[in-house]
């Protein structure tokens, strides 16, 4: 009899523990609510389905993974029935068995395969004021060795007359701007330093915490480009708590190394990482500005930085 007793206390102890950091997993869709899916598989086993290692920690309470297209989080703080309220459901969420999830996120793009090629970002910018610009441009943003590169044809395409009888290649490294100029003859190279509009340039964790507390999601969204991505926009304050907003999307093809925030590129466009999330910057715009990407693809340049001198 004490045996018996002995190994039924040991079951309940064994699924309180497996209950106890147990993950709820909830299909959202705006307007439409959540369903819950059913599921034998554990968190681990969801993590590595779905290439997110940081979603596969144990946790201490229950936890719900939102799984809106290729937008995955975590929620600790709400319930199923929360959540499934604030995108829009009614009554109870369905409960759904046998999903193929692995389908649901290849049909979507959202497996990564975190190639990290080089792209080529076509932007349009328009701003207001005494200095008011307006027009087109690309640059080159090299996640390999960290650095974004706009070259003189861009440059020239951008600035139109206002550039004549200058050529100007700019490379954005480690927070500081390199250009590299051919003016009269003569050749320059120089740095100076530059900031963001997204926060204080003090370490990745820093930004990111700043990100998340102070964008807020909106309800607004759109397609991105001509794919079936979607855009998100977020709202918040600069660092002269001027109104600020993002649209950014997730993305499967770049992924930035655990712990770095962003990697930016001109007029702050490019990638930033929200838990554990790879997002691309597709808009931002205040008062008086608005640069937009227009145009995304796989790209790569080349430039000789013989001859010019430093000042």
């Amino acid at each position: 009899m004490k045996s018996i007793i002995l190994m039924l206390l040991l079951s309940l102890t064994a699924y309180a523990q497996e209950q106890k950091g147990s993950l709820i997993i909830a299909l959202c869709e705006k307007g439409n609510g959540c369903k819950e899916i059913i599921t034998q598989s554990n968190q681990k086993e969801i993590a590595q389905l779905l290439n997110r290692p940081d979603l596969g920690g144990t946790s201490t309470q229950k936890s719900v993974l939102v799984i809106e297209k290729c937008d995955i989080k975590k929620d600790g703080k709400q319930t199923l029935a929360q959540i499934h309220h604030s995108y829009g459901g009614m009554g109870e969420p369905q409960k759904i068995k046998d999903f193929d999830l692995a389908k649901y996120i290849k049909e979507n793009g959202c497996l990564l395969n975190c190639a990290n090629t080089t792209k080529k970002i076509s932007f349009y910018i328009k701003t207001s004021g005494e200095d008011a610009v307006s027009g087109n441009g690309y640059f080159f943003l090299n996640l390999k060795v960290g650095e974004a590169f706009m070259p003189n044809e861009a440059f020239q395409q951008f600035y139109g007359s206002e550039a004549k009888g200058m050529i100007l290649d700019q490379f954005i490294r480690n927070g500081t701007m390199e250009s590299y100029t051919i003016a009269e003859g003569q050749k320059y190279r120089t740095k100076m330093p530059i900031g963001t509009n997204i926060s204080v340039i003090k370490n990745d964790a820093f930004n990111e915490q700043r990100f998340k507390t102070d964008f807020k999601k909106t309800t607004n969204t759109r397609k991105h480009l001509n794919t079936n991505a979607t855009e998100t926009e977020y709202i918040g304050k600069d660092d002269e708590g001027k109104t600020i907003r993002f649209w950014i999307t997730p993305v499967s093809d770049v992924c930035l190394p655990k712990g770095k925030f962003d990697a930016l590129g001109f007029y702050n466009l490019g990638y930033i990482s929200v838990d554990g999330r790879t997002y691309l910057v597709t808009e931002i715009s205040g008062s008086g500005f608005q640069i937009k990407i227009t145009g995304i693809s796989d790209g790569s340049y080349t430039f000789n930085p013989a001859g010019y001198k430093s000042y």
